[in-house]
């Protein structure tokens, strides 16, 4: 494969950081919940992987979270006030599984169902029994007739479709499609031998498809550091949908016969919300319900973004986005240099940008470092990273500055600078609400402030500030 590169060799950063004025900070809960010798960190709240953890429609926003008593909470306020109503579902307490006390991975995830005004929630679960709850119809479109309380919520479900429990889930994240439904996407399985799966709701039935495999854990790669793997799993950046209704993924593989680290950068995209799946050139490379594959592999045509072995020390589950001239963009931090197995950190990584020009996948590396981002572009196709600016990294997410950073469009993204550093530090890896930054142009972050001692709970937050402020 031909890969292009665009090194950037210098970019002019202002020396002296932008610090947010007047942050525009909303108390959500005085305290939630942080993990004392939490599985892979303190933060239970606020994951790169989480899609969403915050999320609006029709003038409301909505969070979840896991609150002190360790009880899983749903908050609600309109756009308009600064008020949450919280409700508590005190029928369940994190977590389920006592050996995944805290297993931080075990996040929430909220899905909202335009047609049929739904809301649904999936959580407490990693490498484990799928953990389902949904709302009542027609919650979404008229909030004010419904009273907020946990009666609104059938109770927890093992499955989607009644009769079929689903016995191992991890990273579950909802997907509304652009003709309101919804989509529900996992993985089966377990790190480094698991396949990801995909399920649709329809609004009209109420019901789930049965979930099929669109990524599978199959194939066989040659490790350059251990053999031969016959064994994997994808580990997916956030499924994007652009503005012609297209589903677009990212991701990076980690193998099963060494499983410190990833390797390859890859890319896919559906026309019909998943079933079929196409490589950059357009060529079909799975097909469901076929001869042809049925499912991406690591064998598959014209997927790969950028060969990276385990000595590039790529992180998994970072950021993509669509542009508006529907052009995928992926950020992720790995090592600047190649060398040993190991993870990046910030004496040795960078975030990279890789975008697709004239078919051909480009690169720049930002003068930025930070924990998992999240990458956004506006109505000008400028490109914005947010992400928490850390010293060091280490599993207890010290608290640090929110930062964004922006790169324009007219300078083909080659302009990143500083734009906004917050006053306060948080810990938590930033879930956005993408629904108010699309609709409104006002980036809305999830932040929780770091706890005065480990395992201590701590204020969750809401802050916002507008596009017209992000220059």
């Amino acid at each position: 494969m031909k890969f292009t590169l665009s090194l950037l060799i210098t970019i002019i950063v202002s020396l002296k950081p932008v610090f947010a004025q007047n942050d525009d900070v909303i108390l959500v809960d005085q305290n939630a919940l942080t993990c004392f010798k939490g599985t892979y960190g303190n933060n239970i709240n606020g994951q790169s992987f989480q899609q969403d953890a915050l999320t609006s429609y029709k003038g409301w926003q909505y969070i979840a979270y896991y609150n002190a008593e360790r009880r899983i909470c749903l908050g609600r306020r309109k756009l308009s006030g600064s008020e949450w109503e919280i409700l508590s579902f005190n029928d369940y307490r994190f977590s389920y599984a006592k050996n995944q006390d805290n297993n931080t991975h075990n996040v929430i995830s909220i899905g909202l169902c335009a047609k049929d005004g739904t809301i649904h929630l999936s959580f407490d679960q990693h490498a484990g029994p799928l953990h389902y709850r949904v709302s009542v119809k027609g919650i979404l479109d008229n909030p004010e007739r419904f009273k907020w309380t946990s009666k609104l919520f059938n109770p927890v479900a093992d499955w989607l479709e009644n009769g079929k429990p689903i016995p191992v889930v991890s990273y579950p994240t909802f997907i509304s499609t652009p003709d309101g439904n919804l989509l529900f996407a996992y993985r089966n399985g377990y790190s480094s031998n698991g396949d990801c799966l995909i399920g649709q709701y329809d609004a009209s039935s109420g019901t789930w498809t049965n979930p099929h495999v669109f990524i599978s854990r199959s194939g066989v790669y040659g490790d350059p550091f251990k053999g031969e793997s016959h064994n994997r799993n994808a580990y997916l950046n956030n499924l994007s949908y652009d503005r012609k209704g297209m589903l677009h993924i990212s991701w990076t593989w980690r193998e099963s016969v060494a499983t410190l680290g990833n390797r390859d950068i890859c890319y896919a995209y559906s026309k019909d919300n998943g079933k079929s799946w196409f490589n950059k050139k357009n060529d079909q490379i799975a097909v469901r319900g076929t001869a042809e594959p049925e499912a991406i592999n690591t064998l598959s045509a014209g997927i790969t973004v950028r060969h990276l072995d385990r000595g590039w020390g790529i992180m998994n589950q970072q950021s993509q986005v669509i542009d508006n001239n529907l052009n995928p963009h992926i950020v992720m931090y790995h090592k600047k240099n190649h060398g040993n197995p190991g993870w990046a950190v910030m004496e040795n990584g960078a975030y990279f940008h890789y975008y697709l020009k004239d078919g051909q996948w480009q690169q720049t590396q930002l003068p930025f470092m930070g924990n998992r981002p999240k990458l956004i572009v506006d109505r000008n196709n400028n490109l914005y990273l947010v992400f928490m600016r850390k010293d060091h990294f280490d599993v207890k997410d010290q608290g640090a500055p929110l930062v964004v950073v922006k790169a324009t469009y007219k300078s083909g993204w080659q302009d990143w600078k500083e734009v906004y550093v917050s006053k306060s530090g948080y810990f938590n890896e930033p879930q956005l609400d993408l629904a108010r930054w699309h609709k409104a142009g006002i980036l809305s972050v999830m932040v929780q402030l770091p706890p005065a001692t480990e395992g201590q709970a701590s204020a969750l937050q809401v802050l916002e500030m507008s596009v017209k402020h992000l220059k």
